[in-house]
């Protein structure tokens, strides 16, 4: 009991702050994916971490503070482009799908940023869902997950892809996520503080996205890069932490757990990362190009 009056305490102070932001829409899910697949839209995702790089003096674990970036962060959150979907978290509509303890979580971060924020913001602009690469674990309702899932693979079913990922993300490594895929290629970059190569890794972007569906997975860079692929006229999709909810699907999964052969900053211990002959071996043929 006490629980749920603290709960509901939390969520009406946040209730000026949500007028404040007076979205016309976040599209849910479904809707996001689709306007990605029908008309072929790239997309950036905001996520927590990304909302912190925009503020004074905050840093992730794997992304320092970065005055370019914080200033690109904030252009791409305010942009309009017609290819481009600007995507933030549904939470910021609506907490009412999680499960409690995500509750909380979004309603303290709000508390703590949202007047912060509300200024990046524009009033009457339709937002995409960021929660289209985290559509399992945080939903208390599991029901829908194997749709998503099947919509999801629509994006990349029978396309050209060159994913662009962290040094040990290695997407779709051990799982059937990619198999639908006409063709794989991988531009590996730095696990950590990727924006201080942001030159080099957007240069070879463009050089190896040609004709392919690009597929990105590299924290906040990845929101940048895919607003500045979208620019240059490329389909670019922000799909960062994709495969590890996957996997935690696939392992009908609680709570955070390590996944094999990646590295997976949210989870409190880690499995090994070295990677099994016959999966090194497929890996290593996938890497076109490696930024270090």
């Amino acid at each position: 009991m006490f629980n749920s009056l603290y709960f509901y305490y939390w969520y009406i102070r946040t209730m000026p702050f949500r007028k404040q932001f007076s979205f016309s829409k976040i599209l849910g899910i479904e809707e996001t994916i689709t306007e990605i697949v029908n008309h072929r839209k790239s997309i950036s995702r905001f996520g927590d971490g990304e909302f912190r790089l925009i503020l004074p003096n905050e840093s992730l674990k794997f992304q320092e503070e970065n005055h370019l970036l914080t200033e690109r962060l904030k252009e791409v959150l305010s942009s309009n482009l017609e290819n481009h979907i600007v995507a933030i978290p549904e939470s910021f509509h609506s907490v009412k799908a999680f499960k409690l303890n995500v509750k909380y979580w979004w309603i303290d971060f709000i508390n703590k940023f949202g007047n912060q924020l509300s200024p990046y913001f524009k009033k009457g602009k339709t937002y995409g869902n960021a929660f289209i690469s985290r559509f399992y674990l945080d939903y208390k309702d599991k029901s829908h997950i194997e749709k998503n899932i099947r919509s999801l693979k629509q994006i990349w079913d029978k396309k050209d892809i060159l994913i662009i990922e962290g040094e040990f993300s290695r997407l779709g490594m051990g799982n059937d996520l990619f198999d639908g895929v006409s063709s794989l290629q991988r531009l590996i970059c730095p696990s950590k503080n990727a924006f201080s190569h942001y030159d080099e890794i957007v240069e070879k972007a463009k050089e190896l996205g040609k004709d392919k569906l690009v597929l990105i997975a590299l924290g906040p860079t990845a929101t940048v890069l895919s607003y500045d692929l979208a620019s240059a006229g490329f389909w670019a999709v922000d799909i960062g932490h994709v495969d590890i909810e996957y996997s935690w699907y696939l392992e009908k999964a609680e709570y955070k757990i390590p996944v094999k052969y990646r590295l997976v900053n949210e989870s409190n211990s880690q499995d090994s990362i070295d990677l099994p002959k016959h999966l090194r071996e497929s890996y290593n043929k996938s890497i076109v190009y490696t930024i270090t």
